[in-house]
């Protein structure tokens, strides 16, 4: 019985340890997935820097009054990535210190609003050309 007893307890031992090792790295999983998450915000927060930029470049050269309406939507996807941002890394720090237990349920959400965004980003490029016209009569007078 001290044999059979033994095997149970070395198995046991052996079977928690498995299912440490594979929590661990459903754990890791799910931390990469966030940082995934965060690397495709910061994309998105460049991608609308870029966009702002434009449409403040083009009024710029137009000499026209800076259009508010027209910055904020860029300015809103702005602020909601970095606060997608800072909820993922609330995420993972929360996985590190193991407040948050994962199970196979667990899912984090990558967002994949690029796609639903580019019916407007045409628009902002549409505009750009507008501003990359001025600059040429403009600099012919000087020349």
């Amino acid at each position: 019985m001290d044999l059979k007893e033994s095997l149970d307890s070395l198995y046991g031992i052996a079977s928690d340890a498995a299912q440490a090792a594979a929590r661990k790295t459903k754990q890791l999983a799910e931390i990469a997935k966030a940082n995934l998450s965060i690397y495709a915000e910061e994309d998105k927060i460049k991608k609308a820097q870029v966009e702002l930029g434009k449409l403040y470049y083009r009024d710029y050269v137009l000499g026209e009054e800076q259009d508010e309406a027209e910055y904020l939507p860029w300015c809103q996807k702005i602020d909601e990535s970095k606060q997608t941002i800072a909820d993922m890394r609330d995420y993972i720090d929360e996985l590190k210190s193991g407040r948050v237990e994962i199970t196979e349920d667990d899912v984090v959400v990558v967002s994949e609003e690029a796609p639903a965004e580019a019916p407007t980003e045409p628009e902002t490029e549409a505009a750009a050309p507008e501003a990359e016209q001025p600059e040429k009569p403009e600099e012919t007078p000087e020349a």
